[in-house]
């Protein structure tokens, strides 16, 4: 019983050393995609490999719907998927193909992909905490509560917008202006409140 134990034990740290060696090596293969594009592409972990292969060729979708490029004029994009994976969406992989904007450039990319070299997938866990300059041990008792506060207030604002971008990218809208109706009628009283 013992020796079955110690064979799937090694099965199965032999399988996750697998998949974390390919996590990091494999490398996605993609038709029509510009070679430099693609070999940035290919710096990225294959999960976001996968994602932003996925964002580029929706670009082609965005073009046979008749949509113009977005004429965006810096890495901000206000879609769910650059708020959500702080990576290249179709909005600026459509600008930077066909628009007046080249946005992706190298040190671009070295940006993005710092931000997986150094945080790993912990960027999106510990998103809010990046901006902290003052390590939390050595805060005072008032700048803790304040900092808690903020953090509150973070989380409150990132809930509305995951909720909202989940009722727009359902596409109903009447459903996104009731939304930002109710919102705004809700919100209202607490924004008027006299500082």
């Amino acid at each position: 019983a013992c020796q079955k134990i110690v064979a799937l034990d090694k099965k199965k740290r032999a399988d996750s050393e697998h998949v974390a060696y390919e996590f990091r090596t494999k490398k996605i293969s993609a038709i029509g995609i510009d070679d430099e594009i693609l070999d940035e592409i290919h710096k990225f972990p294959f999960p976001v490999q996968q994602m932003l292969i996925n964002e580029f060729c929706a670009v082609e979708g965005r073009i046979e719907k008749g949509k113009a490029a977005p004429g965006l004029t810096s890495l901000n994009c206000n879609c769910l998927f650059f708020h959500r994976y702080l990576l290249p969406c179709r909005h600026i992989f459509h600008e930077n193909m066909y628009g007046t904007m080249k946005l992706l450039i190298p040190d671009v990319w070295k940006k993005f992909q710092q931000m997986f070299d150094e945080s790993g997938f912990e960027i999106y866990i510990h998103r809010e905490l990046v901006d902290l300059e003052v390590p939390v041990f050595k805060m005072t008792e008032a700048e803790k509560a304040m900092e808690n506060r903020r953090l509150a207030v973070s989380e409150l604002t990132e809930r509305i917008r995951d909720i909202y971008w989940r009722v727009e990218e359902r596409g109903d809208k009447k459903k996104t202006g009731a939304f930002i109706s109710e919102l705004k009628n809700r919100l209202e009283p607490v924004l008027n409140i006299p500082i």
